[in-house]
């Protein structure tokens, strides 16, 4: 399990700063919140008081606000909230601990407006950094009187959101590197060493063999690529708005056979799972609709789902109207109706959330432990030949 160092404040107000081991950030907050500490400061360390490597951790101070300190705020919040500290109070606590600067400024904002007279929710939602989803259910809570458990609950959501992305960017990175290696190898061979061999080669008056013509046409062709490259870049940002609108790649991604899938499922998951949390927050379903319908970022099934939402303000079922109109699998449709049956609609809706997460997943990994061989055997054999056909010449004139 990874170690964390973390600094946290504890029951009597004292700063503590140690390292704790555990298997992520959540399990970390449950044994610091079993201990009666409230962390304000999380770093992983890959082993006991070892900082992690520059190529796991930012060396720049990011200005933006990421999910992880937004996680970590939320936290703190419900945390503090369920310790019976004032909402106003707790903005000030934080305010003076937070080295994000833009997050900071957005605290102090939201304290202000407490102090103005504004809601929680209004708060939150005039300083323009929190989510959407993330106003309406703090509105909810304010109405129920369970602001700590809608604090927390978003903490939890946004973190695993996060992990599900970074998980899947990972598992990118080392495919990525391969073949942008193995490309940059190519171009190097095609656009440097085949034209320097080839004029060697002809100043002997010799004809090259069929393979390094073919190495020369396609060096040919790499260069005269690479020539025009900018100008083709600046005519698709200056025809981008006509060609490349968002409509035609949310399109795009939908005739793409392998992507399609993992690109819908994607979405599945995130609209299941946010739409459970609202509910859990306690909004109405119609509410909570029309704020997980935002989250699905491709604008041809969005609109799919957008009527969804309009009938069910009519009294009409989410089960009945995602069947007819076949906007998730029939067993998906099943655990919702059983979800609307039982009451429990907003646990059946983050398990199917969590069943199309795996399925993401286990499709990305199926699709990588292929790509890996599969690229490393076309890029071993085409540097292969290209080598190859570079050297024959050589091998040619030094026989003759």
């Amino acid at each position: 399990m990874p170690y964390y160092r973390y600094r946290a404040y504890s029951k009597d107000g004292k700063e503590v700063a140690d390292t704790e081991e555990a298997v992520s950030i959540s399990h970390l907050k449950t044994i610091l919140s079993s201990k009666g500490l409230v962390p304000y400061e999380i770093e992983e360390v890959t082993g006991k008081g070892k900082k992690r490597s520059i190529f796991q951790i930012d060396i720049l101070k990011r200005s933006k606000v990421s999910n992880e300190d937004l996680s970590l705020l939320l936290y703190e919040i419900g945390i503090l909230l369920e310790r019976n500290v004032h909402i106003t109070q707790i903005f000030d606590i934080l305010s003076k601990q937070l080295e994000n600067q833009e997050l900071k400024k957005a605290v102090l904002s939201a304290k202000t407006f407490l102090q103005e007279g504004s809601s929680v929710s209004d708060a939150l939602r005039r300083t323009g950094i929190f989510p959407q989803f993330l106003v309406e259910m703090i509105k909810a809570g304010e109405t129920s009187g369970s602001l700590d458990r809608i604090f927390l609950s978003a903490s939890e959501f946004i973190e695993r959101q996060e992990e599900f992305k970074r998980k899947i960017v990972n598992s990118l990175i080392y495919p990525s590197i391969v073949i942008g290696v193995g490309f940059l190898a190519m171009i190097i061979i095609m656009n440097f060493v085949v034209p320097t061999i080839t004029n060697i080669y002809q100043q002997f008056g010799k004809e090259l063999p069929a393979s390094t013509k073919i190495v020369v046409v396609l060096s040919d062709l790499t260069s005269t690529f690479l020539k025009i490259f900018p100008f083709f870049i600046l005519i698709l940002f200056l025809l981008r708005k006509r060609f490349l609108d968002r409509r035609f790649i949310d399109k795009l991604r939908l005739n793409i056979p392998f992507f399609r899938k993992v690109h819908i499922y994607s979405i599945y998951s995130t609209w299941s799972n946010t739409l459970g949390i609202l509910l859990k927050g306690g909004l109405t379903l119609d509410r909570a609709l029309e704020i997980s319908n935002e989250t699905i970022n491709n604008l041809y099934i969005r609109e799919r789902f957008v009527t969804v939402a309009e009938e069910v303000k009519k009294g009409r079922s989410l089960s009945e109207l995602l069947s007819r109109k076949n906007l998730l699998p029939e067993n998906s449709v099943q655990l919702i109706r059983i979800g609307e049956e039982t009451g429990q609609l907003d646990k059946m809706l983050i398990l199917v959330s969590q069943i199309y997460k795996k399925q993401t997943e286990r499709m990305i990994s199926i699709f990588l432990s292929y790509l890996e061989p599969v690229v490393l055997i076309i890029l071993s054999v085409l540097i292969g030949f290209f080598v190859f056909a570079t050297l024959l010449p050589i091998f040619n004139l030094s026989i003759k």
